[in-house]
């Protein structure tokens, strides 16, 4: 469970711009979380996207910096959504970062345990679709 697996990462164009239309979104800073129970099923709990604004960020360095930061925080800490999730469920989640300049680990590590809680309690309540 300590590897990000391909499967674990949100590909699909068709789901992504499903993910887009999604009313569940809050922020955890440094990042906006957009987050949707999947009309597919995966073969694993999550799949993630992260977005990086070229706009902010003008070298692919620093962008790739942020993106690798947050797919290690991720990686790191998923156990605490996939504990909570049953396991029919897959959820999509985007990581959408926010600020102009790059923040420390740790600060990238505590925002995404705040939020993969606060996404665990969100989906351990909804009720399965069919």
């Amino acid at each position: 469970m300590n590897t990000l697996h391909k499967s674990e990462r949100l590909t699909n164009k068709n789901l992504f711009e499903e993910l887009l239309t999604s009313s569940f979104s809050f922020v955890q800073y440094p990042f906006r979380m957009v987050a949707k129970e999947s009309s597919r099923k995966g073969d694993y709990p999550a799949r993630i996207a992260i977005s990086v604004s070229k706009k902010k960020f003008k070298r692919a360095v620093h962008r790739n910096r942020l993106k690798r930061l947050t797919r290690e925080a991720f990686r790191c800490n998923k156990s605490i959504l996939y504990n909570a999730v049953s396991p029919e469920q897959t959820i999509d989640i985007l990581f959408i970062y926010l600020d102009n300049r790059i923040v420390p680990f740790s600060k990238v590590e505590k925002a995404l345990q705040t939020a993969l809680t606060k996404m665990a309690q969100h989906f351990n309540n909804l009720p399965l679709h069919d």
